[in-house]
């Protein structure tokens, strides 16, 4: 008896191992069990029967009985051979950087077979196969079952999994991708993506502007990018804490510290902004804006234990998906992300009431030279500059591991989420505000040249796939400040300074675009009441403008021209509104992209 329930022992083993095998494609909520009964099974099985019952096994037979078996010599041999693998790959993994973790596999899986055909030919008079229906009907003890509530359909995003709204369980906490993924954790943690929501000063005071201007379910309108999951889980608003009507927190903390230390005491709490999950569960984008994404977060295929929070429980999810983790990367990672239209499902925008475009970033890059689909040598996505690392104006691959013990790549896409916005991250990590700043400086090209009086400055937009600038409204300043000083150093003609108030003084080329209403008047903040287009000065991708300026008669020569190419994230004027809420916010910097010094005699 004791033969036949080390025989059922082994074939549950072995078969449940073989049903982890990518050829049979077993349902994911079979096999997330399967898996965790065949680790632990085993363990356990292997300690309290295998092990013991070999050890009198080989005592009485090898050393009592003086029985002589090859076979037996060899079940034991890759018997203890099995369990080293089983251990290395439980233990460490198979993530696809180590050799020795994908040799661990590969002899797991097909020694199994060899111990299986030992173990007939050792024992003769006993199958193993006839008792397969019996470990079968075990595994229908652990069918799952998935229920979730409806709820109705919030702004565009589309719930592919089938439901109408999400619960704040569904929105696995980024901190929890902090162990396997520790350096992209940190990109992303100082990131803009990160802090688009709660923490961001200048986003709250347009939330609220929006519902003051249009009532409360407007916002949506905004948190459908900006807070999906906040709007997924049908809430109102976006709500961060304040003390005192101080800046909130997050705003100021490295490495979202504050989220790692909210997730310690409340694991289930609700995070903000744009999390691991908001982006790497979007199963299908459209390019028109406005949240035109579709999410699926309830189906998922996860580990057991994965969405567990005690040290025990999250110690063996992970090493469940390290032991097998092909899963993991097929539910977190789609060729859809590398695609443009993934970014444009929300770096687009559009007024819901009257359809009008806020911005066209997608459509600009359409029209670009930057999209060559047929040459790929040529072809830029969005991804190819805003997730690339930049050196001294170069956009160079980083080489490493994404993941802890993961395959080396040559070029690992970064997550800073560099963009125009330098200020914000700049805030709690100097290395983003330096990636977004080289990012800038490689966006345009300036010259400058002086014939009968007249200073032409030539301005080329060569690095930016969209118009330059590009996002809403009037909100980024991109600007010529130029100084012309004659022989005796004096400043004979000047344009684009600053003013007292901070203000760039009038009548200065300033490159954006100005929103205005229906009689003509410019909408300021409100940019969801644009009705008319009043300007438009953005440099177009590739494209080169030229400004003349007339300059004094009679003055000395030789002259000495300094042109620069200024860039500021917000305007003074908005700061002031909203540090009006947010006192402990400071200015944004100016940014020179470009400048030139040239002598004319």
């Amino acid at each position: 008896m004791k033969i036949l329930l080390i025989n059922l022992d082994m074939l549950f083993m072995f078969l449940s191992g073989i049903l982890l095998m990518d050829y049979f494609h077993v349902i994911w909520s079979y096999f997330r069990v399967i898996e965790f009964l065949h680790v632990f099974g085993s363990i356990a099985v292997t300690v309290l029967f295998v092990l013991p019952f070999l050890y009198k096994h080989i005592k009485e037979s090898m050393v009592q009985f003086k029985h002589k078996s090859l076979s037996g010599v060899l079940f034991g041999l890759v018997f203890f051979i099995i369990i080293v693998s089983g251990v290395y790959l439980f233990l460490v993994g198979n993530r696809g950087g180590d050799v020795f973790g994908l040799l661990s596999y590969y002899i797991h899986l097909y020694g199994s077979f060899v111990l299986v055909l030992l173990l007939i030919v050792h024992l003769k008079k006993y199958f193993l196969l006839k008792y397969a229906s019996v470990v079968a009907s075990v595994f229908i003890l652990f069918l799952p079952s998935n229920s979730y509530a409806k709820e109705e359909k919030l702004t565009n995003i589309v719930y592919a999994d089938g439901v109408k709204r999400y619960h704040n369980i569904d929105w696995t906490n980024s901190t929890t991708c902090k162990e396997c993924h520790p350096k992209i954790f940190q990109q992303w943690a100082d990131s803009n993506h990160r802090h688009l929501a709660d923490s961001n000063p200048y986003y709250m005071v347009l939330e609220n502007l929006a519902e003051m201007d249009r009532g409360k379910e407007f916002r949506k309108w905004c948190m459908g990018c900006h807070n999906p999951s906040a709007v997924s889980m049908h809430q109102e608003r976006t709500t961060h804490f304040m003390k005192d009507n101080i800046m909130p927190e997050p705003l100021f903390v490295s490495g979202s510290q504050n989220l790692i230390n909210e997730y310690k005491v409340h694991p289930n709490r609700l995070e903000q902004g744009v999390s691991c999950i908001a982006c790497h569960r979007i199963v299908d984008a459209k390019p028109k804006g406005n949240s035109s994404y579709a999410l699926s977060l309830s189906k998922r295929k996860k580990y057991l234990f994965e969405d567990s929070h005690s040290e025990a429980e999250v110690w063996i999810s992970h090493k469940l998906i390290n032991a097998k983790p092909t899963v993991h990367k097929e539910e977190y990672m789609k060729p859809l992300y590398k695609k443009s239209q993934y970014c444009a499902s929300c770096h687009n925008e559009f007024l819901p009431h009257s359809q009008k475009k806020v911005v066209s970033t997608y459509e600009q890059w359409k029209e670009s030279s930057f999209n060559k689909s047929k040459d790929p040598k040529k072809h830029k996505e969005c991804l190819d500059c805003h997730m690339s690392y930049i050196k001294d104006g170069e956009f160079i691959g980083q080489s490493g591991t994404s993941t802890v013990g993961g395959k080396k790549k040559k070029a690992i896409k970064t997550h800073y989420f560099t963009g125009a916005n330098h200020f914000l991250a700049g805030l709690k990590s100097k290395e983003h505000e330096q990636q977004s700043i080289e990012l800038l400086k490689t966006s345009a090209a300036l010259d400058v040249a002086l014939k009968n009086n007249q200073l032409f400055v030539g301005v080329k937009n060569v690095g930016a796939g969209h118009k330059l600038p590009t996002g809403a409204a009037d909100f980024r300043e991109l600007w010529l400040d130029i100084t012309v000083k004659d022989s005796n150093g004096k400043t004979v003609f000047s344009s684009g300074k600053l003013d007292k108030k901070g203000d760039i003084e009038k009548n200065s080329i300033i490159y954006n675009k100005i929103f205005g209403d229906k009689n003509g008047k410019p909408v300021g903040l409100f940019f969801w009441r644009y009705e008319k287009l009043l300007k438009d000065t953005r440099i177009p991708a590739g494209k080169r403008v030229v400004e003349r300026f007339t300059l004094p008669k009679n003055i000395q020569y030789p002259l000495s021209v300094e042109i620069k190419l200024n860039f500021r994230i917000y305007p003074q004027w908005v700061t002031n509104i909203v540090k009006a809420a947010y006192p402990q916010l400071t200015d944004p910097p100016i940014i020179t992209i470009k400048e030139v010094e040239k002598q004319f005699d």
